[in-house]
């Protein structure tokens, strides 16, 4: 049995304060042909007893959180049979926004529940509340989810007519997006008769123990401190308190072409496509705000070796970074200085404390994902959105190399106006399609370039 981290106690305590919908994570993986289903329930099995996250049981007890893993017992898990892709996409959508039932249990004097508690909410945020229980026990039994088991990850088989596979549902506070696509992988490599590694989560609690007894750590933070001395303003793109926890994904599908000029001119001058899509969003934020200083939020994945590559778990950190744009710097310029800020950051991220809470420090987060499927080229992953947000947004990039193409992400609560996110994608588009064909072009210069740096 051991604590929570800090990402982890970020996710549990949204989890406690009734938001756990946010913390959603949901995938689905088809393969083009029909197996039979003793071999995908044996997959599914094998994928359980190989991670024990997967198993991860909360113990609240005097003050503190802890995990423990439960022991694998092979089971029988539900299939779904569906007559179209379409139909499966549909149910899972829904299957998406239902929130997983933790397993929690006491010892000792437990936890209050007061020391949950956050700043007193609005009147019209308790209406949404109440209002929005009442719509999920609908949810719940139309889709026979009424008395679910306590898990904080839940694998639903899959059959169609030509196709078969699963859906993967996991808590946040137990996976981040690469566990989706691991565990989707190892399904694949199971099915396929080969073989997966896997390693204990614990062992990247405890490097993460030694990493805050070290001078190390003292290091990195004193690096944050300095950073968030520089600027003192909070980046708030959309001001003011939310009343409802509803929240929409919208999705952009880039073309080929300039998903190919990115990739081209990120890899001729030595940046990476991360570089240029962060700085046409710290553009867009500019503009918006009519500020030069400003902070984003940058989610770091931190798996950089093979043991944590194939560990499922909460390996994410997010971390501020201090951006500072004029309207009279050239695009090349521009992604030389996020460059060198966003290394700097990364090289540092570990010291960004949880104390550094984004709702007084900034909005808007940046997040860059590979979901790429290795153990076969022809399966098709898909990932579904909760529909539930809290008072922050993330934009995501979605790199599908294999397709020639960014599938681009933006999650937002609704207070966040429709137009004000049309117009995000606009500039993020037409500044990469513009600074990429003349990076000497001035920010002002580039398309509603007017207010950069005002």
């Amino acid at each position: 049995m051991f604590e929570l981290h800090n990402p982890q106690m970020v996710m549990y305590t949204i989890e406690k304060r009734g938001a756990g919908q946010a913390c959603m994570l949901c995938g689905s993986l088809l393969l083009p042909r029909q197996l039979p289903l003793a071999d995908l329930n044996r997959a599914a099995n094998e994928v359980f007893r190989v991670n024990n996250g997967l198993r991860t049981r909360f113990v609240e007890k005097d003050g503190k959180v802890y995990q423990e893993y439960k022991p694998f017992a092979e089971r029988q898990f539900a299939v779904k049979h569906f007559e179209s892709r379409e139909a499966m996409d549909k149910w899972a959508a829904e299957y998406a926004t239902v929130p997983l039932k933790l397993d929690i249990r006491t010892e000792g004097a437990g936890i209050p529940r007061s020391a949950w508690r956050g700043g007193k909410p609005s009147s019209e945020l308790v209406k949404y509340v109440i209002r929005h229980r009442m719509e999920m026990f609908f949810t719940r039994l139309r889709l026979g989810l009424l008395n679910p088991e306590p898990a904080c990850c839940e694998i639903i088989l899959v059959s169609l007519p030509d196709a078969c596979g699963a859906i993967v549902k996991m808590h946040h506070v137990i996976a981040d997006a690469w566990t989706v696509v691991l565990v989707a992988n190892q399904f694949v490599t199971i099915l396929n008769g080969g073989t997966v590694k896997a390693y204990s989560y614990e062992e990247h609690i405890a490097y993460e123990k030694a990493y805050f007894e070290s001078p190390r750590y003292q290091r990195d933070r004193r690096f944050f401190e300095e950073q968030l001395a520089v600027c003192g303003e909070p980046t708030w793109v959309w001001p003011g308190s939310y009343t409802t926890l509803e929240g929409c994904r919208r999705t952009v599908q880039m073309d080929a072409a300039l998903s190919r000029a990115v990739r081209e001119y990120a890899e001729a001058r030595g940046l990476t496509p991360y570089t240029l899509f962060m700085t046409a969003v710290c553009v867009f934020m500019s503009r918006k705000m009519q500020r030069e200083r400003f902070y984003v939020g940058a989610v770091v994945l931190n798996r950089v070796g093979i043991r944590e590559m194939n560990t499922a778990g909460q390996f994410v950190n997010g971390m501020p970074l201090l951006m500072e744009l004029h309207g009279e710097d050239r695009f090349s310029e521009v992604l030389a200085r996020v460059r060198d800020t966003s290394f700097s950051g990364f090289r540092h991220q570990k010291g960004a404390s949880t104390k550094d809470t984004k709702k007084f420090l900034y909005d808007v987060w940046m997040s860059y994902q590979n979901t790429r499927l290795s153990g076969e080229a022809d399966a098709e992953c898909k990932q579904y959105y909760s529909n539930c947000a809290v008072d922050t947004t993330i934009f995501t990039v979605e790199d599908r190399a294999g397709e020639g193409r960014f599938n681009l992400h933006f999650d937002y609560n609704r207070k966040v106006p429709e137009a004000d996110v049309d117009e995000l994608f606009c500039t993020v588009l037409a500044v990469l399609r513009e600074g990429i064909e003349d990076d000497s072009r001035r920010l002002d210069e580039l398309s509603g370039g007017k207010g950069v740096g005002k």
